[in-house]
């Protein structure tokens, strides 16, 4: 209880506080011409080259305008299903599911009843861009193809897409189905984190179960090859470091292209949409324009000034807590132009995080270059060894309130120890007890006065805070001068005195609120009442009148 009470008000109170102190803003140096490199030509509607890690854009043509994504829609459907499904499941094509097609629309050719895996389904839909897999994937995923795109919307919002929405999980011509450039880029960025994802495109082919259509399990039409030109060794388009991608094609969306690529310490994603044909060549001009003219650099090794943030809650160089480390993410990156420096990056402190932020951080710092973002890291905190420092304090013989008797002060010093033993006082007490009763010339005053002794050495609270304040302490195997613990002291002092006060403000803030409360609905209630007798009055004066003789109104006498 204690520790997670410290750890509570440490992360919320005093670590805040303590950071806030030293993260002043850096200032920003000026960078030669001030200008982020340019230069890439892309013939493509559509274009957006994004480093992977630190989520830097770095190129962009109309890369907030939407457009029709085709079959790269598929790289969301997979995400999906490998974060909802195990590879052995089995799905299980309907006759909805095989019949939802245009007409020349890529299959693999199932029938309804159909039995694959999710293994099955992925590496038909990644390679052989199957619109039936895809609907049979969503079916199984999300129940429905409806539910399934409610899926697709909610995780495209999750990941920061702006000026998206999915209509199907294919990516088949619907007006209601588009995307960004940048849209496109987050979601390929976060399918390439993922192990599986990885490992699919880390082939070029692979054969699938058999299926009704072509029940030879070595039938050709079982085999299904990853379309995606840059992966391709004896590819005209190849380019080294590609590791993942995928193809679209409709006549309504063009051609459209989403490519990862690791090379340099960088992993850069380019996405190509309403493509005339070059899309190959427009990727390829993004990628080396991005490895040309950036470097990506680890903000743990370079920010100076939030790495020193740790083990340094101390007073007057003496460490109060060492048991506090604040420590920046080993694996935050920012990505600049490769002519600049870390340190004319500008950077800003947050602590509004959310629930894609990672768990345990404490802050988030985003970094800037010029005007635009170039990464974010994150500053974590955690408290070790407390519960042992607790106990440790706890053992102490100074804040022990059992009295000190003259047998445990023989048993320590007849073994040269500092530790209290129990056993050894035991036996010790034995002997004192048998020395005793074997000198009966021995007078009881003096014995009398052996008890007054210890109860002299009983534990005192007030004595033992006079020492703390009068003299020199060994914390930890610190000396303490004693002046630093009476800082200490009063520190402590008035610190809880703020949290008592605070605490007192927030019960009587509450129990005026409360009061409040009830107040406003004693007055509504009132209103209400007053309101309804006023309109019953109205009632019935509108009915007496209407039932008054129409001779008596007017006669005078």
């Amino acid at each position: 209880m204690i520790r997670k009470t410290l750890n509570r008000l440490l992360k919320r109170v005093f670590i805040p506080i303590f950071v806030l102190a030293v993260s002043v803003e850096t200032p920003l140096r000026a960078f030669a011409d001030g200008s982020w490199p340019s230069g890439c030509y892309v013939e493509a509607e559509g274009a957006c080259l994004m480093d992977g890690d630190s989520m830097t854009v770095l190129y962009s043509k109309n890369g907030d305008t939407p457009y029709y994504p085709a079959s790269i829609t598929k790289v969301l459907t997979a995400l999906l299903t490998i974060e909802n499904c195990s590879l052995d499941e089995t799905v299980t094509f309907s006759e909805e599911a095989v019949a939802y097609e245009e007409d020349n629309s890529t299959i693999i050719g199932a029938s309804a009843g159909d039995r694959l895996s999710v293994r099955d389904c992925l590496y038909s839909l990644l390679f052989h861009s199957a619109n039936d897999v895809a609907n049979a994937l969503a079916e199984h995923v999300g129940g429905s193809r409806e539910a399934f795109v409610a899926m697709m919307n909610e995780k495209a919002a999750e990941l920061g897409c702006t000026g998206s929405h999915f209509n199907n999980p294919s990516g088949l011509t619907d007006p209601d189905h588009y995307t960004t450039a940048h849209d496109m880029a987050l979601i390929m960025a976060e399918a390439v984190k993922d192990p599986v994802f990885r490992e699919i495109q880390s082939n070029l082919y692979y054969t699938h179960a058999p299926i009704k259509r072509y029940p030879d399990p070595n039938d050709p039409w079982n085999t299904v090859y990853a379309k995606h030109k840059m992966l391709k060794r004896n590819s005209f388009y190849y380019y080294p470091g590609v590791f993942a991608g995928k193809t679209g094609f409709t006549t309504t969306a063009g051609n459209t292209l989403v490519t990862a690529c690791e090379k340099d310490g960088m992993t850069l994603i380019a996405v190509i949409l309403n493509g005339h044909l070059t899309q190959y060549e427009d990727t390829t001009r993004m990628l080396d324009f991005g490895y040309n003219n950036f470097k990506s650099l680890y903000v743990s090794e370079n920010d100076e000034k939030y790495s020193s943030v740790t083990n340094d809650m101390t007073v007057m160089g003496l460490p109060l807590l060492n048991t506090v480390d604040i420590n920046l993410d080993e694996g935050s990156k920012v990505t600049i132009p490769k002519s600049a420096d870390f340190s004319e990056l500008s950077s800003g402190l947050s602590f509004d995080l959310g629930d894609r932020d990672p768990e345990g951080a404490i802050a988030k710092i985003q970094y800037s270059y010029g005007d635009r973002a170039v990464g974010t890291a994150y500053l974590s905190s955690s408290i070790t060894g407390l519960s042992t420092q607790l106990e440790a304090l706890s053992d102490d013989p100074l804040l022990s309130s059992e009295p000190e008797t003259e047998a445990s002060v023989r048993a320590v010093s007849s073994e040269g120890e500092a530790a209290y033993s129990p056993e050894a006082a035991a036996q010790a007490e034995y002997e004192g007890e048998a020395a005793l009763s074997n000198e009966a010339e021995t007078p009881s005053i003096e014995v009398n006065e052996s008890l007054q002794g210890a109860e002299e050495k009983t534990f005192s609270p007030l004595s033992f805070i006079s020492s703390l304040w009068s003299e020199d302490r060994v914390i930890l195997g610190i000396t303490v001068p004693a002046f630093v613990v009476r800082i200490f002291l009063i520190a402590a002092a008035a610190l809880a005195l703020v949290l008592i006060i605070g605490f007192i403000l927030l019960q009587n803030e509450k129990k005026e609120a409360r009061a409040r409360a009830r107040r406003r609905a004693q007055r509504l209630h009132h209103t209400k009442d007053l309101t309804r007798k006023q309109s019953m009055d109205m009632d019935m004066m509108i009915q007496n009148k209407m039932f008054e003789k129409p001779g008596r109104r007017g006669r005078r006498k």
